[in-house]
């Protein structure tokens, strides 16, 4: 299992500097891992994670777990690029994440 790790600092989520985003290959299935750190607005929150395409078709959202991770579903791993955006719901308000793009351009170069 490979995890890539994201930092959620308010609404921005970005890639974990100290996590390895390159050699992604397209078309694996069970395999990618997506773990998350939130900064304090998302305490108490629901979370929930979605997964788009290049051009904004949404794929099945994944439910965190209570360790902050989930695994990324196989639609959005079957093209060269999907998009991820987190969505939480606290109780008497709604916050989500800008959408970060993850480039699968592992394999031969």
């Amino acid at each position: 299992m490979r995890i890539l790790k994201f930092i959620v600092d308010g609404q921005l989520i970005a890639k974990d500097p100290n996590c390895d985003f390159s050699n992604l290959i397209p078309g694996t299935s069970g395999y990618l891992e997506a773990s998350f750190s939130f900064s304090r607005e998302w305490n108490g929150c629901k979370k929930a994670v979605a997964f788009y395409s290049p051009l904004g078709m949404e794929y099945p959202p994944q439910m965190l777990s209570d360790n902050d991770r989930c695994v990324i579903p196989s639609e959005a791993l079957e093209k060269r690029s999907f998009m991820i955006q987190v969505v939480g719901k606290g109780e008497d308000y709604k916050i989500k994440t800008n959408k970060i793009m993850i480039f699968q351009n592992g394999g031969r170069t």
